[in-house]
């Protein structure tokens, strides 16, 4: 096999063994690598009757075809299981510096089961590997961690590691690599707490992989990246990072104030923005594997109450989730708040969010200091989220740590109807940093039919919609106008479609904009040797998204669940799109007929199962 290895490893924790799986290469060409190929390892080895958090669930990491190759943006490499915090399926990207490292040693992912007896390391040393036991790490966070390995093993290992979150099974919890690059979406830092797998650490004396076309292969690699490298977003992502665009979306109205009760802060959007963090903290950049783009950012804050050490700083969505989202705009304290977050294992946006839950709850008294642990909650008091809040979600500490720690759909349910229009989400995953309302209305749509729910990577609909998107070859030359429908179900289609594409060959969405459709296709079939042609690729991607629905409905998710908070769909108050209504039923109908979605199950019909080779997938997950 080219490209890829062929070769899983799987591990049964409880049994303590190790055995190579060898998936067919009609896997690989009809979902891919990553998040595609995930699903259909998880729905075939999978126990898909039992908990998230039971010890036989199944927690998968794997790669897409492009892990080793150095080119910008290729490597990622996705994480997938059941979410203990929605309770359906999900899959999570993460970059950095493992997925090359894991492919030289000969795999293409790992199946993880079983809960090991006590806490326990995950070593692979090219194609050796063990499993050791490290109750020394048990309880630590993982920036210690991280040290830890690389002293007892070198610099030259790789870490992916959970801190006391996963530890305590917070529902949110995530995925650290090398401390600073995390799987952050649905808590499956929880899933590998559950586990007692506290780290995976992976080197190879190897640094090469055998690719179906080597020399087409290099002359194309070479001309994606200078195309990335001269290109207008790697220059603006370098200079200011992921936030290099918040004052721009704080006048679009895409910027969350306040738990999304607000569009617009004007004072705010200088003093968070991508130049600010720049000229105030940044000391150096820093970058994935092989990437030219270099958009994560090295801070340091020398004093005051915020004050931290040089290391890993925050991207765009925890400078929101830690900032307007909770009232405030105080950089240093979304630069600790975010370093406090990895350090723990604990994603920053449903953290953010929940906390966001908390304080809007707390000020209309639907809950009470009772709940909080004696604390007063308030916007903008980011003393206490810092010293008081986030300590006790990632320990469980207390009335407030047990509630918010589930999240906050499970908070608003325990605690009464009123608190649930507190919550943003879809499917019961906290939204992004992005308003749709101001963002995008196809943000709505995407959010709502989205298998993980409110996700803005499932889709490029958010650069589409800022018309950073154009693929004419394959129909999509739209100009959209973000506040308005037309065009939206249409968009969302291709959309998934390209997601689909980018999640499973586990590509950077910042990369991935300067790739063009037939320049795709040669990336497959010059590394994987997939032979296809654009016709292919397309229907391949959208095989995925339907694959990930069947999956979400063996876990009781219909139609009826395709919808996203009322908050979301309430005309914003101020801004930009003030007034504006979002046409979500009109939207969502055109998107069921474009898909062949039934309007009660939201599964595909018979004809485009069998239309897209999917009938056997239908019988094993579904039944019948």
């Amino acid at each position: 096999m080219k490209g890829n290895t062929g070769h899983f490893l799987r591990v049964d924790l409880s049994e303590g063994s190790m055995v190579t799986l060898d998936p067919p290469f009609d896997y690989y060409r009809k979902f891919i690598g990553g998040a595609g190929l995930a699903a259909k390892l998880f729905s075939e080895y999978g126990n898909l009757e039992i908990d998230p958090l039971a010890p036989d669930s199944l927690l998968i990491f794997a790669l897409g075809p492009f892990a080793g190759l150095r080119l910008s943006g290729a490597s990622r490499f996705s994480a997938a299981a059941r979410s203990p915090l929605t309770g359906h399926w999900a899959d999570s990207s993460c970059g950095g510096n493992l997925a090359p490292e894991l492919r030289y040693a000969g795999f293409d992912g790992i199946l993880i089961s079983g809960m090991a007896p006590t806490p326990s390391l995950l070593v692979i040393t090219d194609s050796q590997t063990t499993i050791e036991p490290c109750p020394e790490l048990w309880g630590l966070g993982v920036e210690e961690t991280t040290a830890l390995l690389k002293k007892r093993f070198g610099k030259s290992y790789k870490t992916l590691s959970i801190g006391p979150a996963g530890e305590n099974l917070v529902k949110f919890a995530c995925i650290m690599n090398d401390g600073h690059n995390a799987f952050g979406r649905a808590g499956l830092g929880a899933v590998m707490g559950s586990k007692r797998l506290k780290a995976i650490v992976v080197k190879s004396s190897e640094k090469n992989f055998l690719v179906e076309d080597p020399g087409a292969c290099r002359t194309l690699v070479n001309e994606l990246n200078n195309k990335v490298k001269e290109s207008v977003t790697a220059s603006v992502l370098r200079e200011n990072g992921t936030a290099a665009n918040l004052e721009g979306g704080v006048h679009l109205g895409d910027v969350p104030i306040r738990n999304f009760t607000s569009n617009f802060w004007e004072e705010m959007a200088e003093a968070l923005a991508g130049s600010t963090l720049s000229e105030k903290y940044l000391k150096r950049r820093s970058n994935c594997a092989f990437c030219n783009v270099a958009c994560k950012r090295i801070v340091e804050i020398d004093d005051g109450p915020f004050a931290i050490p040089k290391g890993p700083g925050p991207e765009y969505e925890t400078i929101v989730a830690f900032g307007s989202l909770l009232g405030s705009m105080d950089l240093a304290a979304t630069c600790k708040a975010g370093r406090i977050c990895n350090d723990m294992g604990m994603d920053t946006i449903s953290c953010g969010a929940t906390i966001a839950w908390a304080i809007e709850a707390f000020c209309n008294g639907a809950i009470g200091s009772d709940d909080c642990n004696g604390l007063n909650l308030s916007w903008g008091d980011m003393n206490t989220v810092i010293n008081d809040v986030l300590p006790s979600i990632a320990s469980k500490e207390g009335a407030l740590g047990a509630l918010l720690s589930e999240g906050s759909v499970a908070a608003a349910n325990r605690t009464g109807a009123q608190t649930m229009e507190y919550a943003v989400h879809a499917k019961g995953l906290e939204a992004p940093m992005h308003d749709p309302r101001g963002g995008g209305h196809g943000l709505a749509l995407t959010y709502a039919v989205g298998h993980r729910g409110a996700c803005h990577v499932s889709s490029p609909m958010l650069f589409m919609e800022m018309g950073a998107c154009y693929y004419p070859e394959i129909g999509f030359d739209y100009e959209l106008d973000p506040l308005s429908s037309e065009n939206k179900p249409e968009s969302a289609v291709i959309g998934f479609t390209i997601g689909s594409l980018e999640n499973s060959s586990c590509m950077c969405q910042f990369a991935d904009r300067e790739i063009t459709i037939p320049e795709w296709v040669d990336l497959f079939n010059v590394v994987a040797g997939l032979n296809w042609t654009v016709e292919d690729m397309m229907r391949t991607g959208r095989r995925i998204f339907y694959l990930q629905r069947l999956l979400n409905a063996k876990y009781g998710i219909s139609a009826f669940d395709d919808q996203i908070s009322s908050r979301l769909l309430t005309p914003a108050i101020d801004g930009a799109p003030e007034g504006i209504e979002i046409e979500f039923e009109k939207m969502k109908t055109r998107f069921y007929e474009l898909m062949d979605l039934d309007p009660v199950t939201g599964l595909p019909s018979e004809k485009t199962l069998r239309d897209y080779d999917l009938e056997a997938e239908y019988k094993m997950i579904l039944g019948s």
